[in-house]
């Protein structure tokens, strides 16, 4: 199967009174003739039909593939196959991004990124979700703030490329049960209450002018699998071909939410939970996005404190990377204990706050930051740092013995999402957020979501593969598993209370001689 949308060349036959053939059935024949059927003219383009095929005898015929019809996004007059474009999004709950492949190469030729502008109406999707059951209005306003921020990069890739993005035929998008909601005005409540039955899972595709963009193409809309597990996991899933593997793998797409996939060619579980927006860095006074400025490594050797940052400037705050960095070295290096409480006789750089009445780990000293005063990260942040990581290790911890599966079992993990595209590995299963295998086994990849995107839009036998795949994964609800908190409680440790799942660790505390 050749890409999800095509520019066709074509010569029409020559019309006369002897032969009044309509300029519809022209091309269709022209088509039918190249093997195209089941061709589709929607009233925009028959509108473009007369003169054009009158005063042109060659024309290019742009097509999308709906896996069972072709439709006619386009005709121009002349060949134009060498101007053939196409769009692929990762819709996210915190980020957008967008990126423009050219379909003759196959090659991306410009990707822009910008924060989802839900966040106006708040920082996570539960927020969100609330915020729209108050009125059609704040239905509307999320919407709004949805086509707002893809028409801002839209514009943005016609500004880096002088590329027309209104003349792509068609752009695909992956995201999340929710976002889809909101993206089609439907009801986000039916995502996250019970019985957890969405409204849609399978939307397909519309033109993109019935969301609210000022873009005249096909929109092709992932299915989800379940309520939590999004069109963000299926377009991965294309990516990894997990179901086709002999040997058992774990796909985990971690940041604000996360989302897993465990399985083989013989069987697939998925589940999704709230990790927390503390793996991206949003804790802390000082927690930040990735963004100059912002600390994202940091070493510790015995009582002294080292960091980088992004650009090289003053830092202004820590992010995500950074603070896991920071949690992992405070723990090999006695500056917190293995429930992750600070000891003030470790370095003076561990201070008691008056105003907050806890200790907190200064990061940067005022002489260091940009704002001329400390930067720190408390006991508190800590420990909601802390409620993270565990839910994200029993995240994995349940799905695994659902299936039966042992942690040594995994041949491949697969981590993607911001956090561990940027993140030190080692300092990730220090803190104790993935399991202790060798390292070779993980393989991390930025963004599945946009590169399942990207792969549909020059595959167009994705499209049966992804309704496949969401109608065939069985979900586990993380929220039945009766023992989850329990499990959670236990993960709370660095790296876990049964350091004997951490041996690599164990090990290196030992040599350090700081393991309590």
């Amino acid at each position: 199967m050749g890409p999800i949308s095509e520019k066709i060349y074509l010569r029409l036959l020559a019309i006369s009174e002897d032969t009044p053939v309509s300029d519809q059935q022209r091309i269709r024949l022209a088509l039918l003739e190249l093997g195209y059927e089941n061709v589709i003219f929607p009233l925009s383009v028959l509108g473009k039909l007369y003169p054009l095929c009158r005063e042109h005898s060659d024309i290019t015929v742009t097509l999308v593939f709906r896996e069972t019809d072709w439709v006619i996004t386009n005709i121009e007059a002349g060949d134009q196959r060498a101007h053939h474009y196409a769009l692929a999004v990762d819709y996210g709950s915190t980020t957008v991004v967008m990126r423009l492949i050219d379909m003759n190469s196959g090659v991306a030729v410009a990707e822009e990124k910008a924060v989802n502008r839900q966040a106006d109406f708040g920082a996570d999707i539960l927020t969100r979700i609330t915020y729209s059951l108050e009125g059609p209005e704040h239905t509307e306003d999320l919407h709004r703030a949805t086509t707002e921020t893809f028409q801002d990069l839209l514009a943005r890739l016609y500004e880096d490329t002088g590329i027309d993005t209104a003349l792509c035929p068609v752009m695909t998008i992956s995201g999340n049960t929710t976002m889809i909601h909101f993206l089609l005005k439907l009801n986000a409540w039916t995502v996250f209450a019970a019985p957890f039955a969405p409204v849609c899972h399978d939307p397909g595709f519309f033109w993109g002018r019935e969301l609210g963009f000022d873009f005249p193409g096909l929109v092709y809309l992932f299915p989800a699998a379940s309520n939590y597990v999004g069109g963000d996991i299926i377009s991965g899933l294309l990516v990894l071909d997990i179901h086709k593997k002999e040997e058992t793998c774990l796909f985990f797409d971690i940041g604000t939410n996360g989302e897993l996939v465990l399985g083989n060619r013989d069987w697939m579980l998925a589940g999704a939970g709230a990790a927390g927006p503390a793996l991206e860095g949003y804790i802390s006074r000082f927690g930040m996005r990735a963004q100059p400025g912002a600390i994202d490594t940091v070493s510790i050797a015995s009582t002294s404190l080292s960091f980088t940052t992004i650009q090289n400037q003053k830092p202004i705050g820590i992010c995500g990377s950074g603070i896991i960095d920071l949690i992992a070295q405070m723990r090999l290096n006695g500056w917190i204990d293995a429930a992750g409480q600070l000891n003030p006789a470790a370095s003076e750089r561990i201070v008691y706050l008056e105003e907050e009445r806890e200790y907190a780990a200064v990061y940067a000293l005022a002489t260091e930051s940009a704002t001329e005063t400390p930067l720190f990260f408390s006991q508190t942040d800590i420990d909601q740092y802390l409620d993270t990581k565990a839910a994200a290790y029993t995240m994995v911890d349940c799905l695994l013995e659902t299936a039966g599966v042992q942690t040594e079992e995994l041949a491949l993990v697969y981590l993607s999402g911001a956090f561990p595209a940027h993140s030190d590995l080692e300092s990730a299963i220090t803190v104790g957020i993935f399991p202790d295998l060798p390292r070779e086994r993980y393989h991390c990849i930025a963004n599945t979501s946009l590169e399942g995107a990207q792969l549909l839009l020059l595959d167009g036998s994705k499209l049966r593969d992804a309704r496949e795949l969401a109608n065939n994964l069985y979900c586990v609800q993380f929220a039945s598993i009766p023992d989850f908190l329990i499990r959670m409680q236990a993960a709370k440790f660095i790296s876990h209370t049964d350091m004997n799942r951490y041996p690599t660790i164990r090990n290196r505390l030992q040599n350090k001689e700081n393991y309590r």
